[in-house]
């Protein structure tokens, strides 16, 4: 299968609303119609052990047939990151001792946005490593970081737009060009430049990845009060602002006889996929299962159903 045909999902909410639960419920549902599903774990509580009560790894690790289950190491890509930057810094500046810049690598790791940017290497990883995966279910940390997330990829291209520029002045000034010439052929090198045109490259893909709602849903996970809604309301207009679309608002824990505010923008403008409150902790896999063959009709959004 190519890469386009993957379809990412993503459950973003405020904590404790379900977005673990109602995760691994719908990557369950989706690897019942027979696609290859992947479900990820990007929250740093990593709920996804407790539910299918089993330990996992940044290794996908099967539980189900077509249902594979991940651990993003969040840390770990945190550490590519500043492994990168330093690499960077090291083949561009051969004269950073002169400078001492090294006692400074140990500073970036405090820089704003380093985690985020580790999300977005994980994510990257996982679409990458597993073309075969049809659907990949993504279980997101909490409101800020997660915003932040989706975030980044136009926020950096707004600083890359500026750093070319600034780049491109420093060239024209100082004469910084290294002229090779191969052949007949006389070739400008700047690997700052280059470096740049390649971040560039990478956020423009996100951007357009994130915007896009044939390849991309945000599941938006609240519960039937005020407060949750109160910030999933913040995550939509955020969303919004950044020029993405909302795919479902998925009520999850509806008592019997539950009754909310009809009147909230955030539910007068998007469909709301109810899910009932279980009697019983939905851990493991055959509770979960359980539930599905009770409630899986409330699911059939995921397939594109209305």
């Amino acid at each position: 299968m190519t890469m386009p045909e993957q379809h990412y999902y993503f459950h973003a909410g405020k904590g404790g609303v379900g977005k673990s639960t109602t995760s691994s419920l719908s990557a369950m549902h989706l690897a019942r119609t027979g696609r290859e599903v992947l479900l990820v774990s990007l929250d740093p509580a990593h709920n996804q052990t407790d539910i299918f009560d089993t330990p996992f790894t940044g290794d996908p690790k099967r539980v189900a047939p077509n249902l594979r289950v991940a651990q993003a190491d969040i840390d770990r890509w945190v550490r590519e990151y500043l492994k990168g930057v330093e690499t960077q810094i090291k083949a561009n500046y051969t004269y950073q001792t002169a400078f001492n810049l090294e006692k400074h690598l140990s500073v970036v790791k405090h820089s704003p946005g380093i985690e985020e940017y580790g999300l977005l290497l994980a994510f990257q990883h996982y679409r990458k490593q597993f073309p075969e995966a049809d659907a990949i279910i993504f279980d997101m940390p909490p409101t800020a970081l997660t915003t932040k997330f989706f975030n980044l990829p136009q926020l950096s291209l707004i600083w890359l737009e500026h750093l070319q520029d600034l780049r491109s002045e420093i060239i024209r000034k100082k004469e910084l060009i290294t002229k090779i010439k191969l052949g007949k052929k006389e070739i400008e090198c700047d690997k700052v430049a280059s470096r740049l045109t390649q971040q560039n490259e990478f956020f423009t893909e996100l951007r357009g990845l994130f915007r896009s709602p044939d390849r991309c849903s945000v599941n938006l996970v609240v519960n039937p009060d005020r407060l949750s809604f109160a910030e999933a309301e913040r995550i939509d207009t955020a969303m919004g602002e950044m020029g993405m679309e909302l795919a479902n608002v998925i009520m999850n824990k509806v008592a019997e006889g539950a009754a909310w505010d009809g009147g909230s923008s955030l539910l007068s403008s998007h469909r709301v996929r109810p899910l009932p409150l279980s009697p019983v902790p939905l851990i493991g896999s055959d509770t979960l299962g359980d539930y599905l063959d009770a409630n899986g009709d409330g699911f059939a959004f995921l397939e594109g159903t209305p």
